[in-house]
């Protein structure tokens, strides 16, 4: 049994990923994703509980989206979001990049 708090498997994806949240504008990339949320490797972080808009190119859609996020975590090399809700499309955006790894 699983005690720990992960609900989502996370994925080793690469993604480009422009964070916007507390007036800041931080360009990055994602070290790992799942359907819950997202490490970004950055070196400029925003504080724990921010809300933040995530702009990335998801190449199933083959366009741009915009995901609602909150900083849950911040380490030295990057910051940890969760996503807020997502759209079916963007669910299924999101398996078929973690399917291209397997």
């Amino acid at each position: 049994m699983n005690t720990g708090r992960r609900v989502h498997e996370r994925y080793e994806r690469r993604l480009r990923v422009v964070v916007r949240g507390d007036g800041s504008v931080i360009e990055c990339v994602t070290k790992n994703i799942s359907l819950g949320g997202m490490y970004l490797i950055t070196d400029n972080d925003l504080p724990y509980g921010t809300p933040v808009e995530l702009d990335l190119y998801l190449p199933a859609l083959k366009e741009e989206v915009t995901i609602q996020a909150v900083v849950r975590w911040v380490k030295p090399d990057g910051m940890g979001v969760q996503f807020g809700s997502l759209r079916a499309r963007e669910v299924w955006a999101f398996n078929q990049l973690f399917r291209e790894g397997d």
